[in-house]
Parts: C-alpha cells; structure tokens; sequence
C-alpha cells in the first residue's frame, strides 16, 4: 500500500473514530445533565414536601385540642421560623378549604387550587406544593401551600448545563485528538507488510530479482506475520514465472 493512501486511509478511520467518540460523549452527557436536572427536582420537592408535613403536624395538634385552625395563634410565628431556616423558599402559606388566606409568611404569586393531597404545581416564575390537613373525622380543616422560587432552580441547572458544555468541549477535543493519533499510528503497516507490498511491486513492473532480498532481510514481529512471509516465500516462484509468461 502506497504511503499515500495508508494516510487517506488512516485519515477515514480516525474521522470514523473521531464521529463515534463525540456521539457518544454527546449522549453521555444529555443523559447524564437529565438526570441530575431529575434529581435536583427531586430533592427540591422533597424538601418542601417535609416542610409541609412539620407545618401540617403542627395544626393537626391544634385541631385535635379543639382549635380550629384560624385560631391557632402560634401559626404566623411557626411560618416565620420555617421560612427563616429554609431561605430558599419562597412563601408558605395556611389556606382555608375555600382558598381563603388564613396565614402567610413570604411572598407568593398565585398557588390555585387542587384536589390531590398532597399536589405540586409548576410555574414560570414558583414551584408549589400543596397538602391538605384534616380534622378527627377526615373532612378538610385547611390546606397548606409551600412555595419556592423558580428562577434559583433554572439558575442552577443553566450554570451546570455551562459547566458539561465546557467539560464536553475538553474531553471531545481530547478524545478526538486522540483517536487521529492512534488511527495515524496503527494504520501503519509494519515493516513485513511494506516489504512484500515493495515486492509485488516490483512483479508487477517485471523488475523483480529471483529472490525477495527486501522480504528475506525482515524480521516477523509475530507469528502471524512469519507466517505470511514464509506463505508468500513459498508462493513467489509461481508468482515470478506467471508474470514472466504474461510478458512473453
């Protein structure tokens, strides 16, 4: 094989190499980012899910010593304490089951109503998790909205979607610099391969000497390539006399 064509051909399979890593690092990594992005959510709504609850349990023991919840003064304060060792949340508020606000502390857009208990609700610019609270007969005594901001969410993930951006970029560079390297260095055949492609050659221009000197002169790096030179040694007289022939 000619030296040209070792490089055109090392050049189409290192491009070959250097398509599959980079898709495969783009795949990792989408799917990588979505489960974090699922994750995070996760955590996110699980924390204001446990913030609920402890407000929640709170007014199930003011309603079974008999207070109804729009007489539970200790609320407002119970709202602020909360709020305080959550700053990350934005609002929580205590609602009758007709939506009127009872108790609130933070600021909150609108939160809406749901039948679920407990539900969550998504918007542009707040989460919201809803839990209903019963009285001793399980009718509905109240419900409890706790709200969190949305834009520190998307801020965190468009910062972490930066972050695999610039690590992807690093790594497909890496990986696509390494794979042209190695397609460069294994696409060159060893020294046996060269020598009897030299030789056919040279039968093929009718200028071959009786004996392969340049084969004869190698020195196998493996088995396999001893035997190919010791096939091609047996082979060439046949080789020789089939192209001498041809030439008469």
């Amino acid at each position: 094989m000619k030296q040209r064509e070792s490089v055109v051909l090392a050049v189409r399979t290192g491009a070959a190499m250097v398509v599959v890593a980079l898709s495969v690092i783009a795949l990792t990594s989408t799917l990588s980012l979505f489960r974090f992005e699922e994750t995070y959510r996760a955590l996110v709504d699980q924390r204001m899910e446990l913030t609920a609850g402890e407000v929640a349990r709170v007014l199930s023991v003011g309603l079974d010593l008999g207070l109804p919840v729009d007489a539970q003064e200790n609320i407002p304060d119970l709202l602020r304490q909360r709020l305080a060792a959550h700053p990350d949340l934005a609002a929580i508020t205590v609602r009758d089951c007709g939506g009127q606000v009872l108790f609130q502390a933070g600021d909150a857009t609108k939160t809406g109503t749901a039948a679920g208990s407990p539900w969550m609700r998504r918007h542009d610019e707040q989460f919201d998790i809803g839990m209903r609270v019963t009285d001793a007969t399980g009718g509905c005594a109240a419900e409890l909205v706790v709200s969190r901001a949305a834009a520190p969410f998307r801020q965190a993930m468009a910062s972490l979607t930066q972050r695999y951006l610039m690590l992807g970029a690093w790594v497909a560079g890496l990986a696509s610099l390494t794979m042209i390297v190695a397609a460069l260095v294994f696409s060159r055949p060893p020294p046996s391969l060269r020598a009897l492609d030299a030789d056919l050659e040279a039968l093929g221009r009718d200028d071959a000497s009786d004996e392969p000197v340049g084969v004869a002169n190698v020195v196998p790096g493996n088995a396999w390539e001893a035997d190919l030179i010791e096939a091609y040694r047996a082979a060439r007289p046949a080789l020789v006399a089939a192209r001498r022939a041809g030439s008469d």
